[in-house]
């Protein structure tokens, strides 16, 4: 009680008054400093976040030029709108002389990217028919999954009972895909991470043919790979430009486990028979190769592409599992 009343006596004068303003601004000093101390590595650690969250990646002025090289020789007629839905015929050999089943089928394919009322969360929906010599095969993926028809019924695939069938999707699946990456081969190039310098290499496409090429390496979060189902994973991509036109001839590309590369796992697509379709500059044969464990490649398939339209008028109710 004697220190409160004290304080209210010094409060009372001219001198306690100034006493206890130099107290409250000592104390408003030590306020400060210890929120100071408490709010700069909160801003630091906010700002690393940023940074680290940032999905554009720096382009080095090599890798700047190439990509804007390729984007005017894969849209010769000036920049035209995105492509998000496609409808086309393609015809898929299977020639790996070890596979058990080889031949051709010929898919029927249509293709949207569609986003969910407020999402930002691209789905991309696929339904395609496999035409062959015996029954016609019916498979999709609409806003519930991935299905098929089986014995005229829609079943999902996700059942024990149709993993071949499941394994067939994810292939034709991230074919069509695939190629939808490859209608912007601009936009690969600069969302690569980690990207090398742009470097001069020969790409030997077979013992008589063989490309000089602009070479770039670099790290992409996500990329569809032919043998690889489920959801894009991150990969390191080798981006092959054909230096004399800009055009891209060829991509390697090899899954990243525990941020490493896994060279177990690699494949090589070549692209040929470029022509333009609607402004965008088209491959029309696709040939994938993957990489046997001694490092050769050995080719899998390839896919023709008989017809195209880009950008039909697609809706989400066109991919709904039906009869």
């Amino acid at each position: 009680m004697a220190g409160f009343v004290r304080s209210e006596q010094h409060r009372d004068s001219p001198v306690g008054e100034d006493v206890l303003a130099c107290g409250q601004r000592a104390a408003l000093r030590r306020r400060f400093h210890r929120m100071h101390a408490f709010a700069l590595p909160l801003l630091v650690t906010f700002a690393t976040l940023a940074v680290g969250q940032d999905p554009k990646p720096t382009l080095a002025p090599d890798l700047r030029a190439l990509a804007a090289r390729v984007e005017l020789a894969h849209r010769p007629n000036g920049p035209v709108p995105v492509v998000t839905a496609l409808r086309g015929t393609f015809a898929v050999e299977l020639l790996d002389k070890a596979a058990e089943q080889r031949g051709q089928a010929e898919l029927d394919v249509k293709y949207l990217e569609w986003q969910r009322p407020g999402s930002t969360k691209v789905l991309p929906l696929i339904r395609y028919e496999v035409r062959d010599a015996s029954t016609p095969v019916v498979r999709g993926r609409d806003r519930e999954g991935p299905w098929q028809l089986f014995q005229g019924t829609p079943r999902d695939l996700t059942s024990a009972e149709f993993v071949q069938d499941l394994a067939a999707y994810q292939r034709h699946s991230n074919l069509t895909r695939q190629l939808l990456r490859f209608l912007s081969p601009g936009d690969v190039l600069r969302s690569l991470h980690k990207a090398t310098p742009v470097a001069d290499e020969t790409l030997a496409i077979t013992i008589a043919i063989k490309l000089l090429c602009q070479t770039v390496q670099g790290e992409l979060p996500a990329f569809p790979l032919l043998q690889q189902g489920g959801e894009d994973a991150p990969v390191w991509l080798k981006i092959w430009v054909n230096k004399e036109d800009g055009r891209l001839v060829a991509i390697d590309a090899w899954p990243l486990k525990d941020g490493k590369q896994d060279d177990t796992r690699g494949e090589r697509i070549l692209l040929s028979n470029l022509e333009v379709d609607d402004g965008i500059l088209v491959p029309h044969s696709v040939e994938h190769l993957f990489r046997q464990p001694s490092g050769q490649l050995s080719l899998q398939s390839r896919a023709t592409l008989r017809t195209l339209s880009l950008r039909p008028e697609l809706r989400a109710e066109d991919f709904d599992r039906k009869k």
